[in-house]
């Protein structure tokens, strides 16, 4: 049996170079736009309503076997248990439990409101739909009270946090250490522009948004959140 030979013409030809084309072009842009870092609104209320959730979970075991505590340490041992239980509860000077009429007085009206009012965003947006210093507030289900604060912007950090936007996964983990419970790493599922993972501290109630920075490929904090105990 001979094989049957199709002859293409070269129009026919050249328009399915050019399909092939211009799909190859899609996939190279989409490509790139996922790994392109670009300071997006966040809306990350997932992250902030698990992060809180994860903060109230705790059971504090601190004073397990306490009674045994030599009287001579004990201030040592007061000392440490603090340190450790520092919780943050603000964030740019915005306080967690802060009443939206309180936000409103300290920043003026947000450049955009999303999720049903729960989300205000702070900054300045751009033609391409990115923002800068990009800040944003989260409120609870009553869009009444702040439950998260996370600012992509290291000039807004002005707390002692310890460690600041465009700082190295290093320095964080000297500051805080490495979480030991796969519960305290969580995506973001609403943002998967940034391709990165949120290093959450609930004892201290704050945690980081690590990525990979597009030019050196090192891992830095891309973000700070709050969400300390009001």
């Amino acid at each position: 049996m001979k094989r049957k030979t199709i002859k293409m013409g070269k129009p026919a030809f050249n328009e399915l170079t050019n399909s092939l084309c211009i799909v190859l072009l899609l996939i190279c842009l989409s490509f790139n736009s996922a790994f392109a870092y670009s300071h997006k609104s966040a809306s990350t209320q997932t992250v902030v309503t698990y992060a809180r959730n994860l903060l109230y979970s705790i059971v504090d075991s601190n004073f397990r076997g306490s009674w045994v505590i030599d009287t001579n340490e004990a201030d040592k041992v007061k000392q440490i248990t603090q340190k450790i239980q520092k919780s943050f509860t603000s964030l740019a000077n915005i306080k967690i439990g802060a009443s939206s009429r309180q936000i409103r007085e300290l920043l003026k009206n947000p450049v955009e409101i999303r999720n049903n009012g729960k989300i205000w965003i702070y900054g300045t947006p751009k033609g391409n739909g990115t923002y800068e210093d990009l800040f944003e507030v989260f409120f609870d289900d009553k869009q009444d009270k702040v439950t998260g604060i996370i600012s992509f912007n290291p000039k807004n950090i002005v707390e002692d946090i310890g460690v600041n936007v465009g700082d190295s996964i290093d320095k964080m983990i000297s500051v805080y250490g490495e979480p030991v419970d796969e519960k305290d790493f969580i995506e973001d599922p609403d943002n998967k522009e940034y391709l990165g993972l949120y290093y959450l501290y609930p004892r201290s109630g704050v945690g980081f948004l690590v990525g990979q920075e597009k030019a050196s490929k090192d891992l830095l904090v891309h973000g700070v959140l709050v969400f300390g105990k009001s």
